[in-house]
């Protein structure tokens, strides 16, 4: 069965990731996705895009990166994506993938990682600290992001006193990442923001480089791609520039989402809280089951380089397909309970990592701080309420919350 023949049925279902709606009430979405259209074409967009949402599909995706590329279609939307930050292994195929992330990946060894373990702690303790303290804190912006931008400052080696500006950085990038692929017109508005930052930040790692060939250090990660060669050749200045400002933006907004879904979910299931508190080894397994119901990407994109066909539904190449994670998570031919939090349930892996070459760089440092937040909150909170609402992101590719008014009561 051919596109064309199955053109009614999709234009029947389709969304907006930018929408009211869409931001409002996501998974009624992935839900329709998953029971009744497995492939999408959205009509409307600057982009051509399909979505596709069953957990096999968007496995397949990952893992073949020759038929769907990480590199981008359309060169001509890079000031809506990602501004100067073009030059990062994100948006890179093997080889040139390999050779960039394997470096980075050094920074990210479990060993490197739990070195950076007593600074999680320290950070975890003073933001809990403040928050039993006050009658009613931000949940992201006084103990979140402030753990998560503390740590992924230190891995790179930046000055304490660079956090705030960081935060405001990534705050506009989060609200502009993939949002190109869902506009019907061009944003100016969206792009002069991006291309701002992405030079601010670009300048700030310029500057930062020069300070590190004049002080040189050996305990971040920015020493270790000025200073390695791969087969006699050292990464420019562009691709470590691109690369640090990957990680800093990567580092920080994910992170802090996993932190405050992980304290929203055990508010929304408090059974589940109870059996916590009485068994703290189940920590590991909680946060997965965060990761699995609230990913903090709710999607990523590939660029299709050959015809492929999903569902009797061909999807030529020179399109960009939407893989959303969101809806993987909870393939109930895949998942026992899909829209449940049980952390004693042994899962298959959950994709908000994704997979194959580009499996998340940054996975182990994103379960060691919350892994020491997790252990913070049970060893300093009694209960937790949520005061407010919370404020979403208006990019709905992401589960970014903006602001959550919230109250710990202590032990």
């Amino acid at each position: 069965m051919n596109e064309s023949a199955n053109s009614p049925t999709q234009q029947v279902f389709g969304f907006n990731a930018l929408s009211d709606a869409f931001i409002a009430d996501p998974l009624s979405f992935m839900h329709k996705g998953l029971s009744e259209h497995p492939v999408v074409k959205h009509e409307t967009t600057l982009d051509p895009v399909y979505s596709i949402f069953r957990y096999e599909d968007v496995k397949r995706v990952l893992l073949d990166w020759e038929t769907f590329s990480s590199e981008p279609i359309n060169t001509d939307l890079d000031a809506l994506n990602l501004g100067r930050a073009t030059e990062n292994f994100i948006l890179m195929d093997p080889p040139r993938h390999t050779r960039l992330r394997g470096l980075a990946q050094q920074g990210f060894f479990p060993k490197v990682i739990r070195e950076f373990i007593p600074r999680a702690e320290q950070i975890a303790s003073e933001r809990f600290e403040y928050a039993l303290e006050m009658d009613e804190f931000d949940l992201v912006n006084d103990v979140s992001s402030q753990l998560t931008i503390g740590m992924i400052t230190g891995i790179l080696g930046l000055p304490s006193d660079d956090w705030s500006i960081v935060r405001d950085w990534t705050n506009t990038m989060q609200r502009n990442t993939m949002a190109s692929f869902w506009l019907t017109e061009w944003d100016d508005e969206r792009a002069d923001g991006v291309v701002r930052v992405t030079q601010e930040m670009a300048d700030y790692f310029h500057d930062h480089l020069k300070f590190l060939r004049k002080h040189p250090q050996d305990n971040n990660i920015l020493s270790a791609l000025m200073t390695t060669e791969i087969d006699g050749e050292r990464f420019s200045d562009e691709e470590i520039e691109s690369t640090a400002m990957l990680l800093l933006l990567a580092g920080n907004e994910t992170t802090t989402n996993l932190i405050t879904n992980f304290v929203r979910c055990m508010v929304h299931y408090p059974s589940q809280f109870d059996l916590l508190k009485k068994d703290p080894g189940l920590i590991n397994p909680a946060i997965e089951e965060t990761l699995r119901l609230e990913p903090s990407l709710r999607m990523t994109i590939r660029s299709v380089c050959k015809d492929a066909e999903f569902h009797g539904v061909t999807i030529p190449a020179g399109n960009s397909i939407a893989l959303w994670f969101l809806a993987a998570n909870r393939d109930p031919i895949v998942f026992e309970k899909p829209d449940c939090f049980d952390m004693t349930i042994r899962r298959p892996r959950h994709l908000s990592f994704a997979g194959g070459p580009h499996f998340c760089l940054g996975a182990p440092l994103a379960r060691m701080e919350a892994n020491v937040a997790a252990n913070t909150l049970l060893q300093r909170v009694r209960n937790i309420e949520l005061l407010s609402e919370p404020q979403m992101s208006d990019n709905g590719n992401l589960n970014n919350i903006l602001s959550l008014k919230a109250r710990f009561q202590g032990l």
